[in-house]
This record gives structure tokens, sequence and C-alpha cells, in this order.
């Protein structure tokens, strides 16, 4: 799907993916670029973030949605000191419950632009009387500090959203001390089932392991790890997720002998029915048959990603054709022209829905890290 009205996509994606039956809309990122002029709004956060409302907006229209319909965004500021500004705006976009949100500071963005904003909507079906999304509240987990839910419930494909935790201590409302497994266990109190991990230092990833593994008796979900430059609050991680609930709802780990094996608490993909979604952790370039990172340049290293998301995805029954989101997360913002040349000849049709940003860092000194999710 595209906008007229929206930035004219610099790279293998669309601005938005309809599924299934058009009812699940997956959005880009997007970032301040005027449509017309196609150039990086001038000024402060609040008109950048002005633009981006207005760019998503634009997309929402194309599908036949409304910002009520949104049920999960992620921002990616470049500095967590335009917090407040950014949410000043944000919220004036949302009349009923906000969706369920994560918020962290990355190194850079596309153009230099400030913020980026990339969600998930659900459109009402039309025979439907029920609300397709709900907002949850707990007073067991902390207290919203923005314009967003702790979670939003979907009734289409049985899925809830969770807002990314941070290690607050809901009864005090402050930041817990001690160490990250202090600080994980913490979060994991706060959430339950995750699939997105961000850390503020990769050095911490073990003890995260080590905690966060304890939460998953059975089959682990799919997941990404990587460092941000900087979290909410001073944390030293955060995490978000996505939950598949109800009776007929089945989720089932995927795995590959083509794919490089886990190296933590995770499954190389997770297979929901019946809302037919393969949800596919964050590869990096890790060769599955020697377990080593591949040598070479960044165009190097995303062609093993991209055949290491093949593997998990042909395991998972499908294809790149079938793949609605990805996330892309560099080490260098300089690197994505060369990603894209071989990131966009993986999709012969329409390409997914994207965002991309640079991180502090990836694992194991990767220069790319892919994340997705495809309908089956």
């Amino acid at each position: 799907m595209q906008s007229a009205n929206a930035p004219k996509a610099v790279g293998a994606y669309s601005h938005a993916i309809q599924v299934p039956a058009g009812r699940v809309v997956f959005l880009s990122g997007q970032i301040a670029v005027e449509p017309v002029k196609d150039r990086l709004i001038a000024g402060d956060v609040v008109k950048q973030t002005e633009r981006v409302m207005q760019n998503l907006k634009a997309v929402l229209d194309a599908a036949g949605a409304t910002f009520d319909d949104v049920v999960k965004t992620t921002i990616f500021l470049t500095d967590l000191a335009d917090f407040a500004k950014v949410n000043e705006v944000y919220g004036r976009y949302f009349r009923n419950a906000p969706p369920a949100r994560a918020t962290v500071q990355v190194a850079a963005l596309s153009r230099g632009a400030r913020v980026a904003i990339e969600g998930v909507a659900v459109k009402s079906g039309a025979a439907s009387t029920a609300p397709a999304r709900v907002a949850v509240q707990s007073p067991q987990a902390p207290r919203a500090i923005g314009p967003y839910s702790q979670a939003i419930d979907v009734a289409a494909g049985s899925f809830v959203f969770v807002s990314g935790q941070i290690p607050i201590d809901p009864a005090t409302g402050e930041l817990v001390q001690g160490d990250v497994g202090a600080q994980t266990e913490r979060v994991m109190e706060n959430v339950k089932a995750v699939t997105n991990v961000y850390l503020a230092d990769l050095g911490d990833f073990t003890k995260i392991n080590e905690t966060y593994a304890r939460y998953f008796q059975k089959t682990p979900p799919a997941r990404a790890t990587l460092q941000m430059a900087a979290l909410p609050r001073g944390a030293r991680i955060e995490i978000e997720c996505v939950a598949v609930t109800g009776g007929s709802a089945r989720a089932g780990a995927v795995q590959s002998a083509q794919a490089p094996a886990v190296a933590g608490a995770y499954s190389q993909g997770i297979g929901v029915t019946p809302a037919s979604f393969l949800f596919v952790s964050g590869q990096i370039p890790v060769d599955p048959a020697t377990g080593q990172p591949v040598s070479g340049d960044v165009g190097a290293q995303t062609e093993r990603v991209m055949e290491n998301l093949k593997a998990v995805l042909e395991a998972g029954g499908a294809s790149f054709d079938k793949v609605v989101k990805t996330t892309i997360f560099v080490a260098d913002i300089a690197d994505v022209a060369k990603i894209n040349d071989t990131y966009g000849r993986y999709f012969q049709k329409t390409p997914p829905a994207r965002a991309t940003v640079q991180v502090g860092a990836l694992p194991r000194g990767a220069r790319v890290e892919i994340d997705c999710v495809a309908a089956l």
C-alpha cells in the first residue's frame, strides 16, 4: 500500500501492508519528510513529530483506518530529552485509549531525523459491534508515563500488544536498585511474555538471559536483542512483547538447521494459528555451519542475514513474498544504501513495511540485524 500524501519510499519497502483480509495494517516507520518537497522538515522536534504523525495519518487514511485503530507503536528518538515534547504532539492524535508503545533512543535515523515512528493498526470488522481493540490496565504494572496504554487487547487474531517495560517498581514508581539481573527480574514481572529486548549495554546479555529464561517453562518466544543509545529513566533494559490469547489460539516453535543455532532463551521463529502469523527472531550474519560471523563488508553480512531469515521462513511454511513487516537495525546508518541493494533482491513482489534505525551496538559485532513478521 502506498499513499501520495506520504513521503516516497527510498528503499525496498511499502508504506504499509494489510493482512489478513485487510484487517491488520503494518505501518512503515515514518520520519519528518515533507511528501511534496521530499525534504526533512526544518525546526525542532515538535515540528518533526507533527510531520511524522501527518505522514502516518496519510497512510492510515489510504488503508481505510484511523489513529483510533492503532494498537502498537514504536518511537525511535535520537535524544531522550525530546521525550516530553514528542508526547505532547503524539498524544493529540489519539482520542480514545492510546496504543501500546515502546520508546527508545537510537544512535541515528535516516536523513538526520530526530524522531521516527512505526505502528500496527487493526481495523474494526464491518459487521462487528464489538470493539477491535481494548485497553488493558493493571495496578501490578507501572503507571504509563506518557500517552500510551499498558497493553492493547486485539479481538482480531487474539493478540495482546504489550508496551515496552522498564524496571520500574509499580508500588513506588521508581527505578529498582541493583544490577541488570535485578532490573530484568522487575521487567519480567511487568511483562510475562516477551519478543523484543532492548539493552543499554550488550555486556549485560548473559545476566539477562539467566533471568529471562526462568520465565519460559515451555517454548521461548521469537526475539531480537540489541543495544540502544539510551533507555527511559536511565534503565539498563527495556522489554516489549506480543502475546497470543484465546482458547483456539496456538503458538509453536519453528526451528531450522539452515539457520544459526539460538544463543539464548528464544526460538528462531514462532508460528501462530489460527491467526496465521510467523514471527521470526532477529538474525545477524552468523554462518550456521560454523557458528561464526561471516567476513566481508555489510553487503556480504546482509546476504547472510537474508539467507538465515529465508531458512526460518521456509521452515515455518513461508517465504519472503509472505513477509509483511521487517525491522532493520544497523551499526552505521551510512550502510543503508548497500543493505538496500542486497535486501531488495529478496522481494520479488510487494516489499514489506519497514523501519530502519542505527543502534548503539549489535551482538557479536554485527553491522546489521533484521527481524520480520510473515502472514501465512
